[in-house]
């Protein structure tokens, strides 16, 4: 229910494009800056921008999308799913949800995978290629938090493996702990969401 409610009101940006000019045009985008400015700042700075400017996005989309959003964590699958839809084209290879319990402290985990991902199709990079859409989903999930539940969830989201790397598919982690829960809890127990960015947690 909450995907398809997504994707319909996903459809009033079609007043600006149609769903695929907007895939491409997201696709191109995130391909364009991470060029451009490893360039101009080297890729590690390169990676904070693009990522960072998908927070933007994530952020602004979600607000557009806010009248009716629900307040259930466990719908963080169907989001994730109807935006990798209009994003990206089509769905995701593969997605997991589930809770766990590390050290006495509840999180929620949210994994997902695309086997030919169009964020970096056919290109070659020596880091994760994808932050554009990383940054959007934190963005996105960060801003359910605060438009729902008042803000008592902090989200984390890195892709953890890239195409463009030479993996067999790309692979996002989105993480979501109650907002008490200090960012070293997360470098402590899943310290690959470190390897290549250190941005933490943001509120809105």
């Amino acid at each position: 229910m909450v995907r398809n409610w997504l994707l319909v009101q996903g459809s009033k940006l079609k007043k600006m494009a149609s769903e695929k000019v907007l895939t491409i045009t997201m696709t191109k985008l995130n391909e364009m800056l991470m060029h451009n400015l490893t360039e101009l700042v080297g890729p590690e700075e390169a990676m904070k921008r693009v990522f960072e400017g998908g927070l933007t996005l994530g952020n602004e989309f979600m607000i557009e999308l806010s009248a009716h959003l629900i307040n259930d964590i466990d719908t963080v699958p169907a989001y994730a799913e109807a935006a990798w839809i209009l994003f990206a084209g089509k769905k995701p290879t593969w997605q997991k949800f589930e809770k766990k319990n590390i050290d006495g402290t509840d999180v929620w985990i949210h994994r997902w995978g695309d086997a030919d991902c169009p964020f970096c199709r056919n290109i070659q990079f020596p880091h994760k290629f994808c932050n554009f859409p990383a940054g959007a989903f934190q963005g996105a999930s960060q801003t359910w938090s605060a438009l729902t539940n008042d803000g008592e969830f902090h989200s984390l989201v890195r892709e953890i493996k890239c195409k463009a790397q030479g993996a067999d598919e790309c692979e996002w982690l989105l993480v979501m702990v109650r907002k008490d829960v200090p960012l070293e809890f997360l470098k402590d127990n899943m310290p690959e969401m470190f390897e290549e960015l250190q941005l933490g947690f943001v509120d809105y």
